[in-house]
């Protein structure tokens, strides 16, 4: 009967995390799609709306559910440098069209 208990709680806490991550990548893909709009109108924020985007969909990219392996840590780092270079891509582009 302990067993059961322990499955329910491991059922819900996976549900509760796979809640989280889905939460974390929604503030990172919004973030950083309006990061350097924000920016335009007072560069401090869109700078921390830049940094909120990359950490947040770090996160969500190494304790995803490939980034928990052996092998898929590194991988999932480097996705993370990734992010963070096309999220400075992306603000250097729309700053240079629209700034």
């Amino acid at each position: 009967m302990a067993k059961e208990k322990h499955e329910i709680y491991d059922e819900q806490d996976k549900r509760l995390g796979r809640l989280i991550l889905k939460i974390l990548g929604i503030v990172a893909i919004v973030s950083g799609l309006v990061g350097p709009f924000i920016y335009l109108l007072n560069a401090n924020w869109g700078r921390e709306l830049g940094t909120l985007a990359v950490i947040c969909g770090g996160v969500a990219i190494c304790l995803g559910p490939k980034g928990r392996t052996a092998g898929g840590q590194w991988l999932a780092l480097l996705k993370t440098l990734g992010l963070s270079i096309l999220v400075l891509g992306y603000f250097v582009i729309v700053l240079k069209l629209l700034g």
